[in-house]
């Protein structure tokens, strides 16, 4: 495998956080009736606690299948199944777009990105004291969690993390879009963005995609060739240094060791979630393809690569022994990653049958909007 990025050294990466969207663009254009159809036909339900212990409960707005968003939830999960945590949790999951139709007035305009998530009271944290709202995977990981931070490697992971994010978070991401934005692919990533929204965001989006949506998530995210190409070498290099860290399968977390105690971290959390994508870890297999054969040729080479590295190896690790607790270390294999949502279509779908016009004029609406740009 080759690690040699220099030829992209000179060349931008794909941004890591997409230009904020306003309040007044989710009022425009074909936008404007999506999210009036959204609010009428899609919410989200608080749970009930799991348990008497269970007191304080968050929202987590996400995209499903973000690997970002996968840092948040995997965090939740923890403190969700910690019978020590009086946290609870749901999932507010959107599809790609989409999620700023709840981003947006949850922060009150200040940020449109997921992950975000919304305290039923004030935040634990105290540089975030007087706010309900929490956003960025890792400043949401180093609130939630901040035992994943070991003091005698505090500082190295938060750099490790920020690293991470740039050079495979974003990559990741560009990687997987420039594949799946095709319209030979249209179908399959409408099923993986939309398997946990409500049922009018699925329609919404599949209508939307080949629509100008596609194009404008392309733009967003400033997916393109180049962008791929530059990705690929740098999703290369990161597995390879990673692997480095580990000293090539000896070592059984990248931070710390037997002998001082220490052993998962963010470190190891966040690398797993936003190299997930990439793998396809067998707990996460309802926001990957059944059959690996669906996926585009050039990513499913990659993810048998990836795999082989103690990188790789690594994920799979990750996921196996440390995504339904820090403790566990035998998991049934049938255990699997479902976000915990409640009541996410607001009347039921029989009832809603009117609204096939609507989205039509909405796809039609898209079209046009494309057109005149």
């Amino acid at each position: 495998m080759s690690t040699n990025s220099s030829a992209y050294e000179d060349k931008a990466l794909p941004v890591e956080n997409i230009r904020k969207t306003r309040p007044k663009d989710l009022s425009r254009g074909p936008f404007a009736t999506a999210k009036t159809l959204i609010d009428v036909f899609s919410g989200t339900k608080k749970r009930p606690p799991p348990s008497p212990t269970k007191s304080r409960h968050i929202r987590l707005i996400s995209i499903g299948p973000s690997n970002y968003c996968e840092i948040a939830r995997w965090a939740l999960d923890l403190l969700d199944e910690d019978p020590d945590s009086n946290v609870y949790y749901s999932e507010d999951a959107h599809p790609p777009a989409f999620a700023a139709f709840a981003t947006v007035p949850a922060s009150d305009g200040e940020w449109s990105a997921a992950p975000m998530i919304v305290f039923d009271d004030q935040s634990p944290a105290d540089e975030h004291e007087g706010r309900n709202v929490l956003y960025d995977s890792a400043a949401i990981l180093k609130c939630l969690c901040p035992g994943l931070y070991p003091p005698k490697y505090a500082q190295d992971i938060m750099q490790f993390d920020v690293y991470l994010g740039k050079q495979l978070g974003a990559t990741s991401r560009c990687l997987t879009y420039h594949h799946l934005l095709t319209p030979e692919y249209f179908a399959l990533l409408s099923k993986l963005s939309t398997a946990h929204s409500s049922k009018i965001e699925a329609v919404l989006f599949e209508k939307m995609l080949p629509n100008g949506l596609a194009r404008g998530m392309r733009k967003a995210m400033t997916v393109n060739e180049e962008m791929a190409d530059a990705s690929l070498a740098t999703i290369r290099e990161v597995f390879y240094q990673v692997s480095d860290k580990l000293d090539w399968g000896k070592r059984d977390y990248i931070f710390g060791s037997k002998e001082d105690g220490v052993g998962f971290t963010a470190a190891d959390l966040t690398f797993a979630s936003l190299a997930a994508p990439l793998i396809h870890p067998p707990e996460l297999r309802d926001f990957y393809p059944e059959d690996v054969c669906q996926l585009p040729p050039p990513l499913r080479d990659l993810r048998k690569e990836l795999r082989a590295t103690p990188a790789g190896q690594h994920v799979l690790a990750m996921y196996r022994h440390h995504r339904f607790g820090v403790e566990r270390k035998e998991v049934a294999m049938s255990k699997i990653v479902i976000p915990k949502s409640v009541g996410r279509n607001r009347v039921p779908w029989a009832a809603g049958l009117c609204i096939g016009g609507a989205i039509a004029a909405v796809a039609y609406g898209a079209d046009k909007f494309r057109r005149s740009k």
